[in-house]
């Protein structure tokens, strides 16, 4: 397991980067080019911080009564990069999260772009 720095959201995180495989088997080709783009391409996270803000916002912040994200953070907390086993090149951000705390939630990119936003049990 590897580490890579990077800024998310204006924030600069170290997160464990986690390539998912199964017991005696090796990391697939699919999974090492998706980890070498993602080191390339470190701001598509920045590309969902809309996407994370619309989320929170139907997940969470209209049933207290609040309107609008003033802080990201005080909700999502970016933890770790998985990269699971897939046809295509994807990584998700795992992040944990204020209104979900056992399932947190996943930034899902599929070939460096923004996919989805779910809880964790998505990729995992």
């Amino acid at each position: 397991m590897s580490k890579v720095k990077t800024t998310i959201w204006g924030r600069e995180f170290e997160l464990p980067v986690i390539v998912k495989q199964f017991k005696g088997k090796d990391v697939t080709e699919i999974q090492e080019d998706a980890v070498d783009q993602l080191e390339r391409n470190m701001v598509i996270f920045d590309s969902a911080e809309s996407e994370v803000e619309k989320y929170i916002l139907k997940n969470g912040l209209k049933e207290n009564g609040i309107s609008e994200v003033d802080n990201i953070f005080k909700y999502v907390m970016p933890k770790s990069i998985s990269v699971p086993k897939a046809k295509k090149r994807v990584v998700a951000l795992m992040c944990n999260y204020k209104f979900d705390m056992e399932h947190g939630i996943a930034v899902i990119f599929e070939d460096e772009k923004f996919k989805k936003v779910g809880p964790q049990d998505l990729v995992l």
